[in-house]
């Protein structure tokens, strides 16, 4: 089995057009030859900014300062598959046409890369 991970990040304001777009390609993962599953999060915008602003104090939070980063909405997808050549497969199958559906929606800080359980 691999393990195939995709993080993007959303622009704010087109996050529930992105969201619908991955979800809407379920049937078309369940019908590929070598797919066992696959899973889409979507990060929940400031939680964990509010939780930390909760828990620390101004002193502590002033000696951490966070560096700054993409300011979208952040999804990432697990995927599973029999083989890397599988997924590579089914990616071709997937038209030009059909990858700018989403294109203009997301920010261009992304990374798809198969893992290793460790």
């Amino acid at each position: 089995m691999e393990n195939y991970i995709v993080t993007i990040y959303a622009k704010e304001e087109h996050a529930d057009e992105v969201c619908e777009y991955y979800k809407e390609l379920q049937s078309k993962y369940e019908s590929a030859p070598g797919f066992i599953g696959r899973k889409i999060f979507r990060a929940k915008n400031g939680a964990m900014a509010a939780a930390v602003k909760a828990t620390y104090s101004e002193e502590e939070l002033a000696a951490s300062s966070e560096e700054d980063h993409d300011h979208g909405q952040h999804f990432v997808m697990i995927e599973e598959w029999e083989s890397v050549q599988d997924r590579i497969n089914f990616g071709r199958t997937l038209s030009k046409e059909h990858h700018m559906k989403v294109i203009p929606y997301l920010l261009p800080n992304h990374s798809h890369e198969f893992y290793e359980k460790l």
